[in-house]
């Protein structure tokens, strides 16, 4: 199942008829309600699609998705130069009336993200965001619809790639034996699961794995206790740059 996930129903009103089920979210926080009703399994994909705010005009495909609360980053792993140019996306609690150049903003896409690298693969997951405004002002509804309709053709080429029976990269998770073995903090296993993710999106999940084996044979995996670990997990980001 394809689920395309808008956060207004002016955006959904683009794309009605294209496949998939479509489901409007609502903005922002009010998005973890909709999506709690979404029974997602590791066979289905996931597409975000909705306006932002921008300096640069034009439709993207997110390469990068910045929770700006929490600093959580998440990395949809799609093939974009030859549907749609790549930008990255920063998701804020509120309205941002002056967003910075190289960036585009929305408030739900983190939460979608989230919500969805918990069940799927990064290959089945992907965001797709129309620049709106530039925050000096809000567009009308009718504005919101007729941007997202002018794109509906590469929307349209995203969601082919995404509809089952694609060659889609498997998601092969790291065991979380090894959150154990770092002695973990919750906020801590938040940042180890993002950086798995970030390993399978960039073709680095050997490179890690690799990275732990050296440190078990060196002596320092598995560590003594929580403090160890927080350095631990350090020295891997150090050594995976």
């Amino acid at each position: 199942m394809l689920y395309v996930l808008t956060a207004l129903k002016c955006e959904a009103a683009a794309i009605e008829g294209l496949p998939g089920k479509h489901i409007v979210t609502g903005v922002g926080s009010f998005a973890h309600k909709a999506l709690e009703n979404i029974e997602l399994t590791t066979s289905d994909s996931v597409l975000n699609v909705g306006c932002a705010a921008g300096k640069t005009g034009g439709c993207y495909l997110i390469n990068s998705v910045t929770d700006e609360k929490s600093g959580r980053r998440f990395y949809p792993d799609m093939p974009g130069s030859f549907i749609l140019p790549e930008m990255p996306l920063i998701t804020a609690s509120g309205i941002v009336t002056e967003p910075e150049p190289g960036s585009l903003y929305d408030m739900e896409a983190s939460i979608i993200c989230s919500f969805a690298k918990k069940k799927t693969a990064p290959s089945r997951i992907a965001v797709v965001k129309a620049v709106s405004d530039d925050g000096s002002r809000r567009p009308s509804a009718g504005e919101v619809t007729s941007l997202l309709r002018g794109f509906r053709d590469e929307i349209s080429r995203v969601i082919e790639y995404l509809l089952p029976g694609e060659d889609q990269t498997d998601y092969m998770p790291l065991p979380m034996s090894v959150a154990d073995e770092l002695k973990l903090t919750q906020y801590m296993r938040l940042e180890f699961e993002d950086l798995v993710h970030y390993c399978v999106v960039s073709g680095k999940i050997r490179k890690l794995e690799a990275v732990l084996d050296m440190l078990r044979k060196e002596g320092v995996v598995p560590v003594k206790d929580k403090r160890q670990g927080r350095r631990v997990l350090d020295e891997i980001f150090a050594r995976l740059r």
